[in-house]
């Protein structure tokens, strides 16, 4: 069989078993859920921008909308306008609560209580503003320098120590946790199958038609395109319920950070998947599985708790244990993400971060596939890792130089 052809075929096998599962669909669903109901909490309650209700009457106070929209956006604020029939309609749905403050004509504000809540201020800015421009326009200046004086240019703001707001800091410690989740769980998938397939001695058949190395790599690809759909489906449609569910809304750089948690679990899982495998191919029972691969699940749990300490979720992006663990591949997926959110990494240390981690992968996938390949067919007691990174010079020669000879499976089986 042409070498691509198996990788996929072996890919597609693993994607096919992993949707038939009612554990991962049930997983799916439930990531799903608390996605969306997160995203819509966070939208509803958040601190983002606050909104306002506001009801016109009357063609002069239509006309007032432009002024609004831009009054409101120089308070930090947002508004809905509210077109109504007339005085009595303005009246109800201030009563009622549905407008926070109706304009009528242009000339007078109606209020349920409060003369001077932020949209009542809102509404008597923009008011002031529009008169202003008019003046303006009457004594000779174009639109362009009429606006121009009404609202200059801000000075710029120079930061000493940026710091990043409660809703960023949110959505920073949600996509670290399902980066986390989404690491741990696909990577002991990879281990499971690979465990399960041995124990089972599924892999001797499969090895008679393709190679150790290939098998590793289908399987590897089949569960991460998974892991991929799956997080990218949960991102997309958390960020769809917070721009549906109205409110203060998500904040602005919610999208870039499901950007950042995909990206970072590919690489991620590109470098703790082999890992994960040659872990499921030392052991022939399920039963040993979880106590063989606890030094990487627990590698993973220590990385996440690092992040977060040395971040000191998010207000400390810039700390000398951030800056070094950003750099170390182990860690690496859980800290850059944040330190990026945070606006402390620039593009050339992300290039560089991204550039040793894809290195770390590479050195590990030769040595976790080293590890398969001698590994896989060894049935019976736990493998030791000593034997098999040898040069096996006690005498045994090594299972992976029999699968190029050999292709019956049956005669390269060891038991220890």
């Amino acid at each position: 069989m042409n070498g691509r052809r198996a990788i996929w075929e072996v890919a597609r096998r693993e994607l096919v078993e992993r949707l038939r599962s009612r554990a991962v669909r049930l997983s799916m669903v439930l990531m799903l859920v608390l996605a969306v109901g997160g995203a819509i909490a966070a939208a509803r309650v958040g601190q983002g921008t606050p909104t306002d209700d506001i009801g016109l009457v009357g063609t002069r106070a239509a006309a007032m909308a432009p002024a609004l929209r831009l009054e409101a956006r120089a308070a930090d604020r947002r508004v809905h306008l509210h077109r109504l029939a007339g005085v009595a309609a303005a009246s109800r749905a201030v009563r009622d609560g549905r407008v926070d403050v109706a304009l009528v004509d242009g000339s007078r504000l109606i209020v349920r209580r409060s003369r001077s809540g932020p949209a009542v201020s809102v509404v008597q800015n923009a008011v002031a503003a529009q008169r202003t421009f008019t003046r303006y326009r009457t004594l000779g200046l174009t639109q362009a320098q009429a606006l121009e004086a009404l609202v200059p240019r801000p000075l710029p703001v120079a930061a000493l120590e940026p710091t990043t707001g409660d809703a960023e800091l949110g959505v920073i410690s949600i996509g670290a946790l399902a980066l986390f989740a989404a690491l741990v769980g696909y990577g002991s998938a990879v281990a499971a199958s690979v465990t399960e397939e041995k124990s089972s001695r599924v892999v001797e058949l499969l090895l008679t038609t393709v190679s150790p190395r290939r098998l590793l790599t289908g399987k590897v690809l089949g569960i991460g395109l998974l892991g991929v759909a799956q997080l990218t489906l949960t991102g997309a449609a958390a960020l769809a319920a917070g721009r549906l569910a109205g409110g203060a809304g998500l904040p602005s750089g919610a999208t870039g950070t499901v950007a950042l948690v995909v990206l970072w679990f590919l690489l991620g899982y590109a470098f703790y998947s082999v890992a994960y495998a040659a872990v499921g191919a030392l052991v022939s029972r399920q039963e040993d599985l979880s106590t063989a691969s606890a030094p990487i699940t627990w590698l993973l749990v220590g990385a996440f708790w690092l992040s977060l300490m040395a971040l000191d979720f998010g207000r400390n992006p810039n700390g000398t244990v951030a800056q070094i663990a950003a750099f170390v591949p182990p860690t690496a997926p859980m800290i850059v993400p944040t330190r990026v959110v945070a606006g402390d990494m620039s593009a050339i240390a992300l290039a560089t971060a991204i550039g040793l981690e894809l290195l770390g992968t590479v050195g590990l996938i030769l040595l976790g596939a080293r590890v398969y390949e001698r590994a896989i067919l060894r049935i019976g007691a736990p493998v030791r890792l000593r034997g098999l990174l040898g040069d096996d010079s006690h005498g045994r020669e090594p299972i992976a130089a029999d699968a190029t000879r050999d292709r019956s499976p049956l005669r390269r089986i060891r038991s220890d």
